[in-house]
């Protein structure tokens, strides 16, 4: 590909930086959690809109209900919400006659409820907004690097497929065969999740997963009949300690116990506890590691009396760092020098809607959005240069794909 394209690209969207900033901002005053399904819809058919001028044509999906050994984790992600009244998945398809099909994946939901939300700003290079980083900006750029590959003539791929998910912060129960089957038929992913520190992209994804620890005592009164009770706080506090134990930062093994509940009254030795827990893993192995020890310290009796029950589940797969990532990465790099843009790429300790295309051995870059931080806070940001920056190198990087990179990089 000749530099006359990357700087096509970049001069176009240079020229539309204020309408990148505008979109951003008329996105971030949506209101859309998960559990808001006026707002993810709005968010859909405001990205829609802008694709389908384009040539995009695009559907609304539904995802199907977990099967009933699994079905917990639908109270567990969204407690008191029936998954029916969610909002619609978004499947943008357009057709080409180049060659290379990309899959690009975004979120239209975000962590914030309304009562947490707080008004759109800017401060100096920064903009704020809830769900800015994670990820409006995002979509944006993903908006805008298709509008650039339009309006520059550079669209020269066979396929470009995006799946937008409308409840990704509520575990992608239900996005997720739309990503799946998406994904069996693409060669390259790009997810618009913000880069993360100093622009980094990320080559790699953990695999991630819920627990519910549920420990039975027996209630009593805590003067009376104390020697009757077992208090199932203590044996919790136990277990939780033995949890804990389990994180190990070297091999990427992270485990958090975010919620405890327990006991019903202050004179009662409680009789139940219940703790959630966030587990983090690399992989596969280390995450049926981690499955079988956390089996082991809930099958233990802490006090006399006392029992527990588990309920475990892996909801996001990991994406792993393969050589065919190494390719893509040379790629987006090749693509960022004719721009005048470095990044580095790291290891994520997190998971999003790429997850799912980690098992499909497809290469996938995520972290393609706009350089942001402070999620889920009241200064959530994103670099407001960074939106035209990122979409000139998404833009960029994917006409280099449809240009035959890819297969130079293999013969090369």
């Amino acid at each position: 590909m000749s530099h006359a394209t990357a700087s096509a690209i970049r001069d176009y969207l240079a020229q539309e930086q204020g309408a990148m900033l505008a979109f951003v901002r008329e996105l971030v005053a949506i209101d859309s959690h998960a559990t808001h399904p006026v707002g993810t819809d709005a968010v859909g058919d405001r990205v829609c809109a802008e694709l389908e001028a384009i040539g995009f044509v695009t559907e609304r999906t539904r995802g199907e209900r977990l099967p009933p050994e699994t079905r917990w984790l639908e109270e567990f992600m969204l407690p008191g919400h029936d998954p029916a009244s969610l909002g619609d998945q978004r499947v943008a398809r357009w057709a080409g006659s180049g060659k290379g099909r990309v899959l690009v994946l975004g979120d239209l939901d975000t962590a914030f409820i309304a009562e947490k939300s707080f008004p759109f700003r800017i401060e100096a290079n920064r903009a704020c907004g809830p769900g800015i980083a994670d990820m409006k900006g995002g979509l944006t750029v993903a908006v805008f690097a298709l509008k650039a590959l339009h309006a520059t003539d550079a669209n020269n791929l066979a396929a470009i497929t995006c799946v937008l998910s409308s409840e990704e912060q509520a575990g992608s129960l239900y996005s997720r065969g739309a990503v799946t089957a998406a994904g069996r038929e693409a060669d390259w992913v790009f997810c618009m999740e913000c880069a993360r520190e100093g622009g980094n992209l990320m080559g790699s994804r953990a695999q991630i997963g819920v627990a519910r620890l549920d420990v039975y005592g027996r209630d009593a009164h805590a003067g009376s009949a104390f020697g009757k009770g077992v208090s199932a706080i203590e044996a919790m506090a136990r277990k939780i300690t033995a949890v804990h134990a389990l994180t190990d930062p070297a091999r990427e093994i992270y485990l958090c116990v975010g919620q405890v509940a327990g006991g019903w009254r202050r004179s009662v030795i409680p009789g139940h506890c219940m703790a959630t827990i966030d587990i983090r893993t690399p992989g596969p192995t280390e995450w049926d590691e981690v499955e079988s020890r956390l089996k082991a310290i809930a099958a233990k009796e802490e006090l006399a009396g006392s029992r527990a029950n588990l309920l475990i589940a892996s909801h996001r797969p990991g994406v792993q760092w393969t050589n065919d990532t190494d390719r893509l990465i040379a790629i987006a790099r090749e693509a960022g020098a004719e721009l005048g843009l470095t990044f580095g790429v790291l290891r994520s300790p997190a998971a999003g809607s790429s997850a799912f295309v980690g098992p499909l051995d497809v290469p996938c870059l995520d972290g393609m959005g706009p350089a942001g931080g402070d999620l889920m806070t009241d200064h959530e940001y994103i670099e407001i240069p960074s939106l035209a920056e990122r979409a000139a190198l998404l833009a960029t990087t994917m006409h280099k794909l449809g240009d035959g990179a890819w297969e130079r990089r293999d013969n090369g």
